[in-house]
């Protein structure tokens, strides 16, 4: 990736060329990193913003790459040539000439300390080139619109070490694409005090992403017959105030009327509206699937779980309640506190089937894999749980259809720990993030790497 091809080379100059034109001084905060692939550029004016254009410099962009830099005094021209191409711009006007064509500008050009700036996305767009814009780094990379899966991979997982320098990630990241795994690595601690590193089979507790696997239970239990959808809940708990209002269904898409939290038993949950009027997020309405799952199988929530769906796709690294497994094999949670590193924990169990698995990136690999076959469901029944059905949210599963697919995807967040697993049928991705810091924003991560590898 690092031996450029020369029209790579020679589109990057014209990258800087166009960054470079903003007119008076960027803060620290707003003078982006450029990349050409994993190659930091640097550059005697740095890049810099205006107005939201990037403007990048001309001469060090060229002079950088090899190619040779003209400067006509008596138009005030700048040319690069190179590799049969030729880039030219004359000061104070709104086009600039490649190869003998004319092209319009839409934001002109500026100078700076004797330094002819250009607008970047433009030209790299003119030149085949893609300009990713990482949220998360700030970072702008450029990368040549036919970039192979291979050079995508290393730019993503580079983006991931600087992340991980900065503090700002720690776990494991699993891409893959078209059923193909790209790569699965471990950043960072898995348990700072004994030295033991991150690793892609490492377990971590995946909070929400459990209503996921609680959502294939319920519909296995469907296929054989054991409950419908449209059951209410007195079905199952007819003692219950409120079982005869809510069914299954409303559970699943959270529009039962239950808060998010039970702050008692079941029967003191008292409803905050309507069932089926509205939808509410509700931890505690996935806590009574559990109890469902539990009253028609005859067994506890998490032996369902490991007999019918983890022992079925070889989920080895995956169970219930992260704390009562070793030390040895899991990841310690962490929040930051005063800028250190503070281990924090909780009795996870308490999460049921609302949040209280635990699993690692292979593993929630294998889960995504299997989704593409008949192992857990059939694909009658997958499609139907992978369908908006109320909102954004599926059965288990939050789903946003595009014109090209659909994206399925959860989030999960507890002490210590965060979780993203993010299926994007329209592109062919799959993207796992799991980490044993709390409260980091792994959705921001996850749209950045998709930039990339899309």
């Amino acid at each position: 990736m690092r031996n450029v091809k020369k029209l790579a080379s020679f589109m990057l100059f014209f990258f800087f060329f166009f960054l470079s034109l903003f007119e008076g001084h960027a803060s620290a905060s707003s003078t982006p990193a450029v990349f050409l692939d994993t190659k930091k550029l640097t550059f005697n004016v740095a890049p810099t913003i205006e107005k939201g254009v990037t403007y990048i410099e001309f001469r060090s962009l060229c002079t950088s790459l090899g190619y040779k830099v003209q400067w006509n005094q008596s138009n005030k021209e700048a040319t690069c040539l190179g590799n049969n191409e030729r880039l030219a711009y004359s000061f104070n006007t709104s086009f600039y000439i490649h190869n003998g064509i004319v092209h319009p500008l839409q934001a002109k050009p500026l100078m700076i300390k004797n330094r002819t700036m250009i607008p970047m996305r433009e030209t790299a767009q003119l030149l085949n080139y893609q300009v990713i814009w990482l949220g998360t780094t700030k970072d702008i990379i450029l990368m040549n619109s036919g970039a192979s899966l291979d050079i995508k991979s290393r730019i993503a997982e580079q983006f991931l070490d600087r992340l991980e320098q900065t503090k700002q990630f720690n776990g494991v990241a699993l891409v893959a694409k078209d059923n193909d795994l790209l790569f699965a690595d471990g950043y960072g601690f898995a348990d700072q005090q004994a030295g033991r590193m991150n690793t892609p089979d490492t377990k971590f507790a995946i909070a929400s992403i459990t209503k996921g696997l609680t959502g294939i239970s319920i519909l296995q239990l469907e296929e054989q017959n054991k409950l419908k959808l449209t059951d209410t809940v007195d079905r199952f708990y007819p003692h219950l105030p409120y079982a005869k209002q809510v069914t299954i269904q409303q559970l699943l898409t959270h529009t039962a009327g239950f808060p998010w939290e039970k702050t008692g038993d079941f029967k003191d949950i008292k409803l905050i509206y309507q069932p089926g009027t509205s939808q509410r997020y509700s931890n505690a309405g996935y806590m009574l699937l559990g109890k469902i799952i539990e009253k028609v199988s005859g067994l506890p929530y998490e032996q369902y779980v490991n007999k019918n769906i983890f022992s079925v796709i070889d989920m080895e690294h995956s169970g219930f309640d992260i704390a009562s497994t070793s030390l040895a094999s899991r990841a310690r949670g962490y929040n930051i506190q005063h800028n250190r590193l503070v281990e924090v924990t909780r009795d996870f169990s308490l999460r049921g089937a609302s949040g209280g698995l635990y699993s690692s990136a292979e593993d929630l690999y294998r889960l995504d894999q299997a989704l593409h076959t008949e192992q857990l469901l059939s694909k009658e029944t997958t499609n139907k749980m992978l369908r908006p059905h109320y909102g954004s949210w599926g059965y288990g599963w939050q789903v946003f259809p595009t014109s090209s697919g659909l994206i399925t995807q959860l989030a999960g967040s507890t002490t210590g720990f965060t979780s993203y697993i993010r299926r994007n049928e329209a592109q062919g991705n799959t993207l796992i993030l799991l980490s044993n810091h709390a409260n980091r924003n792994l959705g921001s991560i996850g749209r950045d790497i998709e930039r990339i590898v899309n």
